[in-house]
């Protein structure tokens, strides 16, 4: 699964939302309109497709997923969004 990540956050800068969102949709639990309104206007799709990965990394402890989202500018934002579809 990590190699279709990588394919979807290569190619994020080339899709429309749309298209984003039905690939992401395919791996993680949202729906394509979710997806679509989490993602604040102006982010990059691959930085969120980048946080789905290290959140979906079962090789990693929730500790190294939090200082790999820490180090990464532009994922508080998302994830505020997404936390919002939780509560």
């Amino acid at each position: 699964m990590s190699d279709y990540w990588d394919d979807i956050i290569e190619n994020a800068g080339d899709e429309s939302l749309s298209e984003f969102s039905d690939k992401a949709s395919s791996l993680i639990k949202l729906t394509n309109k979710e997806i679509q309104e989490t993602i604040p206007a102006g982010v990059d799709y691959a930085k969120f497709a980048a946080l789905m990965k290290v959140v979906n990394d079962s090789a990693k402890s929730n500790s190294e997923k939090a200082e790999q989202i820490r180090n990464i500018s532009g994922f508080a934002e998302i994830a505020a969004n997404l936390l919002t579809k939780l509560v």
